[in-house]
């Protein structure tokens, strides 16, 4: 089983012909209204994939928290673990795509940032944990120090203060924007060697088109190269990429094999709009064509 101790959001994705600068005011060609949040995005990528998920997650008591409970149902996803908080709203990210795919995100945490270490108690079991940065860290470390199984850091967003969290951890998983934030340096051989010694087992740079740099304390460093598609929203593709990785190392994958087919689990799911993953018999298609090219 895949444990997702993490965000829910209502995503707010507004399609413009360009992002805007500061002080510009742009109109929106489109807009639509979504479930998101990272830790949602991943337990139901996952689960879509399919594993068996719990969700580990706060939502306020207002519509969007009851319509998220009713969504994570539908997608098979355990929620006997999920909070509602009350006089609290729930998460919202508004999210601004542009014509080639290209996003910017601002986040309102909502009842996210409620969930608390107590929420922890009697849930984390399982196989897989993955958690990100979008709730509270106190919580994000005591979901680490006290699981068991391997656990997977996707340090979104990578504002990270309390850095110990990071040897609880197996696997980091940052952008390369992210990774820089973590790392503070432009050097990005020291900043892998860094984040090496910190980690119990492997650092995996996502590099977007470029697929992913896999780097473990063993000594391995391979690039991973993607799938070429036509890219529509690169939204959520990162929360895609995490959940494939748990789900194929959930099923004994070793971890190169992992990330080969979490590259292209995310490469699909970049040519829809929509930060939530593909459908495995979407996945199984798409295996097929490209294995045939």
């Amino acid at each position: 089983m895949i444990a997702v101790v993490g965000s829910y959001n209502v995503d707010v994705i507004l399609r413009v012909s360009k992002i805007p600068e500061i002080g510009e005011t742009v109109i929106a060609d489109e807009v639509y209204i979504t479930h998101g949040g990272k830790g949602s995005n991943q337990a139901v990528s996952a689960s879509r994939l399919g594993s068996h998920v719990k969700i580990i997650a706060a939502v306020g008591d207002d519509k969007h928290g009851t319509n998220a409970i009713e969504f994570w149902k539908s997608e098979n996803i355990d929620v006997s673990k999920v909070k509602i908080k009350n006089g609290i709203n729930t998460g919202t990210a508004y999210i601004f795509v542009d014509k080639k795919g290209r996003n910017i995100i601002v986040v309102n945490r909502g009842a996210n940032y409620n969930l608390s270490e107590d929420d922890l108690n009697n849930s984390l079991e399982g196989d897989i944990l993955l958690i990100q940065l979008e709730i509270r860290e106190n919580v994000v470390k005591k979901a680490a120090k006290e699981f068991n199984g391997i656990k997977i850091l996707n340090p979104a967003p990578a504002n990270l203060k309390d850095t110990e969290i990071l040897s609880l951890v197996d696997i980091i998983t940052p952008n390369e924007i992210e990774f820089k934030e973590l790392v503070n340096t432009d050097d990005f051989e020291y900043g892998l060697n860094v984040l090496l010694k910190k980690v119990k087992k492997a650092v995996i740079v996502t590099l977007g088109e470029r697929g992913a740099l896999l780097a473990t304390r063993d000594g391995k460093k391979v690039l991973i190269p993607s799938p070429k598609v036509n890219v529509i929203d690169e939204t959520g593709a990162g929360d895609v990429f995490n959940a494939a990785l748990s789900v194929y190392l959930e099923k004994g994958f070793d971890l190169e094999t992992a990330v080969e087919y979490a590259n292209k689990v995310a490469a699909l799911s970049v040519t829809k709009i929509g930060a939530l993953g593909p459908k495995l018999d979407e996945v199984r298609k798409f295996l097929e064509e490209i294995d045939n090219e």
